[in-house]
């Protein structure tokens, strides 16, 4: 029973953190991994106050994260987002941001940069960082 509680915690704080940067997520139960679709309409499959009274983080898993209003300096709160599968940063970030902490999300798929001005080369580590993840910055071609 711990381990599911400590999970919603932990999610919570990081949807908290998100939230702190200005920033959107979008839970589980509204991605059909078959189809590959959302549906933004679908919620849990639990009733609506069950979800109010003990909170979503309970119930569903946050599957995608954008960050698109504030500059990005720290990511390393985005660990406590244990089941992320996408995350987009549609700003700019720090010269010297640590990607180091989206190695520690094993459910990790793929990470999307756009007006972040990346350079190649920290792109190029990002991708050796995370070899199991699709990296795709706007201002760089996919690698071969």
């Amino acid at each position: 029973m711990a381990f599911p509680i400590r999970r919603a915690i932990d999610q919570k704080r990081g949807r908290e953190w998100v939230a702190s940067q200005s920033g959107h997520v979008s839970f589980s139960c509204k991605y059909n991994a078959l189809t590959n679709e959302w549906d933004h309409n679908a919620s849990p499959n639990a009733p609506g106050w069950l979800i109010d009274a003990v909170g979503i983080d309970f119930f569903d898993t946050v599957d995608t994260v954008v960050l698109d209003n504030m500059e990005v300096t720290d990511l390393s709160p985005i660990t406590d987002l244990y089941s992320l599968r996408q995350l987009a940063i549609h700003i700019e970030i720090d010269d010297k941001l640590n990607f180091a902490p989206l190695a520690e999300l094993p459910n990790l798929e793929l990470v999307y940069l756009d007006y972040t001005d990346i350079s190649a080369e920290r792109l190029a580590e990002l991708r050796d960082l995370l070899p199991n993840v699709r990296v795709d910055a706007t201002n760089h071609p996919p690698p071969d």
